[in-house]
């Protein structure tokens, strides 16, 4: 009856995170007043910047597409906003990007967008900078509750084009055009939003594309618990003979728990770490052993893996000889010789970010 609650669930949860990511729009963003800007690229910051990009320094490259905006007039917000930007410095060469505070130009991740805090800006040396923009969002389920049937179930770049002679780009005068979205509600958390960028529709060549993944930092993940206990312990069981036998627990009593973690301050649940982050756990013993725990834990990112030290305490239901048997009866399998202890245990140990 348990298992086929725990499978019942899984199945549900599968269903809805189906249902789910039916849900889909096309956002269609509004030109700002003045858009598209013309401005007289005497110092050539675009070319500089195509210059950076085909010597694989995008770094560079951004530096000097965020100077170009300056100094034509275009103020930038990169702390609270997200910049989608396309470079077109020909039709075969389009880098696209994005520009929010020290994220790198070519990440795809958004962390939960705001209504009117995503912006699209298109770069160009031909006149009135023209671009056709299509931009499919996909609203989804946040890592939580994709991850939690995966959980559950444990109960029971950029590539740079090839060196080649740069072809002169045509005059000074760059186009820049900006367009700000207004993102719906059920896409502002978690969304798959993906670009689409021509020079008209009819375009045969697509000039670039991406999709952008927006998932909002979140207080809640799972983890893989190894917990132990200085406690010395026995077990009462009945051995394979029927007789009643004291059955030593191992030293330290090496324990696996599934946990359910809760940050006071929100993370990125789906980077390869969860950084250093305070959390509360919860969660069972993986096993034929109903044993939950609850506990403290604080993580330290070692770049590779994200490893959290918990301290916690558990409490687990053993047997307990009823007053009627002692140690070395002979019991038939009808016959149930105990009774329900709860057993509570001080326990330490690591935690695994999960999966």
């Amino acid at each position: 009856m348990f298992s086929s609650k725990w499978y019942g669930l899984i199945a549900l949860l599968c269903l809805i995170s189906i249902l789910s990511a039916q849900n889909r729009t096309i956002l269609v963003p509004k030109p700002v007043p003045g858009a598209p800007f013309m401005y007289d690229d005497q110092e050539d910051y675009f070319g500089q910047a195509y210059r950076w990009f085909i010597e694989s320094e995008p770094e560079r490259a951004v530096e000097n597409l965020k100077t170009l905006l300056d100094s034509a007039g275009i103020q930038l917000d990169p702390k609270n906003n997200y910049y989608v930007v396309v470079a077109h410095f020909m039709d075969k060469f389009a880098p696209i990007g994005i520009i929010h505070e020290d994220t790198d130009f070519f990440s795809t991740r958004m962390y939960g967008l705001k209504e009117d805090n995503l912006y699209y800006i298109f770069i160009s040396r031909t006149p009135q900078a023209p671009s056709f923009l299509s931009v499919m969002a996909t609203a989804k389920d946040s890592p939580f509750l994709q991850n939690l049937p995966g959980f559950l179930g444990l109960f029971g770049v950029f590539t740079v084009p090839e060196a080649q002679l740069a072809p002169e780009l045509p005059g000074q005068a760059t186009w820049v055009d900006v367009r700000q979205f207004n993102i719906p509600k059920a896409f502002r958390d978690f969304s798959d939003l993906s670009f689409i960028v021509k020079k008209d529709l009819a375009a045969d060549t697509v000039l670039a594309q991406t999709v952008f993944d927006n998932s909002a930092k979140e207080r809640w993940s799972y983890g893989i618990a190894f917990a132990l206990t200085s406690v010395d312990e026995v077990d009462i069981v009945v051995g394979s003979d029927g007789r009643i036998i004291v059955q030593p627990k191992p030293t330290a009593d090496v324990s696996v728990f599934g946990v359910i973690n809760y940050h006071f301050w929100a993370v990125d649940t789906k980077a390869k770490t969860l950084g250093n982050s305070l959390h509360l756990l919860g969660g069972l013993r993986i096993g034929d052993i109903l044993e939950p725990i609850v506990g403290l834990g604080g993580g330290v990112d070692l770049g590779f893996v994200d490893v959290h030290a918990f301290v916690g305490y558990s409490v687990e239901f053993t047997n307990k000889l009823k007053n009627e048997f002692n140690i070395g009866d002979q019991v038939t399998e009808d016959v149930d010789p105990f009774d329900t202890k709860v057993r509570g245990k001080p326990r330490f140990g690591l935690e695994i970010k999960f999966p």
